[in-house]
């Protein structure tokens, strides 16, 4: 780093003095004291819908020829942010928008003394990505396959960029299986949704939903016909059907199996003189009380675990639904 001999108003020699607990330079005639502050830079963390990060050549010393994030100096008159937007477009083509701050770290740096680096999380608004000033390459790298960057404080950055997202991609992901695995039904198990956690523990849970559910299926006046039927009959068959929700998930049993089940049971129950309004409403109920017992066992303070909650309660809607489907069709169809 360059140091100063003389002083800029009046041209005098600078001397060292100990002042504020440090060494400064100190102008001999007209006594300024220079203060010597970190330089501002401005960095950029673009990252695209793959969740890849926006890399630039350096093509310059200092660190010529390593990867870094677009980054550059902010210059007098011009705000930290609209410094950071410039860098993007001189060195990558790219227009942006800054999302929000991102990191503020320190770098010391041979050639120009100590950086104060701030990273800003930007989104592309417009452009095209290609080299320009400063830079002989521009291009994208997977966040997880990064090379080595030519600034420390851009990894610390784009570490608390990952940190950041982890969650909403969790539920983007899970999201995206789910969709395809349960609606489209295009993805084989096994998957990792969210909601498996919780799945999970309604299999290991099964005893108490069902007797929760049992406590409820006597009483109800929708369920009028169950009460006739002794508690162990009625807790096997809910465990046999809470069973069947957990090979569901899981994909051990093929459709066919699920429709013939269903429609079985159905002619079972018609069999028994259950009228099909209360062998629905049985139905209904069980899936409640599974609702209700992961509801309170999930935890709600952060947003995927209200998103682990809707995917399950999902689940749980499409499960049901179509089993009261096929139930009704077994009462109509003798089980066919």
């Amino acid at each position: 780093m360059k140091i100063k001999v003389y002083c800029n108003h009046c041209g005098k020699q600078l001397s060292t003095d100990f002042l504020d607990g440090k060494h400064r330079q100190v102008c001999t005639g007209c006594k300024t004291v220079y203060y010597e502050n970190p330089l501002p830079v401005a960095s950029v963390v673009l990252v695209n819908q793959k969740r890849e990060v926006l890399l630039v050549r350096r093509a310059k010393e200092p660190f010529k020829d390593m990867w870094c994030c677009p980054i550059g100096f902010a210059e007098t008159g011009e705000s930290i942010e609209d410094a950071a937007l410039r860098e993007l477009k001189e060195e990558a083509g790219v227009d942006g928008k800054v999302i929000q701050l991102l990191d503020v770290g320190s770098h010391i740096n041979p050639m120009y003394g100590e950086l104060l680096i701030v990273t800003f999380e930007v989104e592309k608004a417009g452009g095209t990505e290609k080299a320009g000033d400063d830079a002989s390459d521009a291009r994208y790298f997977p966040l997880m396959n990064l090379p080595r960057l030519a600034f420390d404080s851009q990894e610390k950055a784009i570490a608390k960029f990952i940190e950041l997202k982890k969650e909403l991609w969790s539920i983007h992901d899970s999201f995206e299986t789910f969709v395809e695995s349960t609606v489209k039904d295009k993805i084989d198990y096994p998957v990792v949704l969210l909601s498996d956690e919780l799945a999970q523990a309604v299999q290991e849970n099964s005893a108490r939903i069902v007797e929760l559910w049992l406590n409820d299926i006597t009483t109800n006046p929708s369920t009028r016909s169950y009460r006739s039927v002794s508690r162990k009959e009625l807790r096997d068959r809910a465990m046999v059907i809470v069973g069947q929700f957990g090979a569901w998930l899981r994909k051990e049993k093929s459709e066919g199996e699920f429709t013939l089940f269903y429609r079985s049971l159905g002619k079972e129950r018609k069999e028994g003189r259950v009228p099909l309004e209360e062998a629905i409403s049985s139905l209904s109920l069980l899936k409640k009380h599974v609702w209700m017992f992961t509801y309170s066992f999930g935890v709600w303070e952060k947003a995927v675990d209200i998103y682990r909650m809707f995917e399950l309660g999902e689940r749980l809607v499409y499960f049901f639904d179509r089993a009261a489907y096929h139930t009704a069709v077994g009462y109509g169809r003798g089980g066919r």
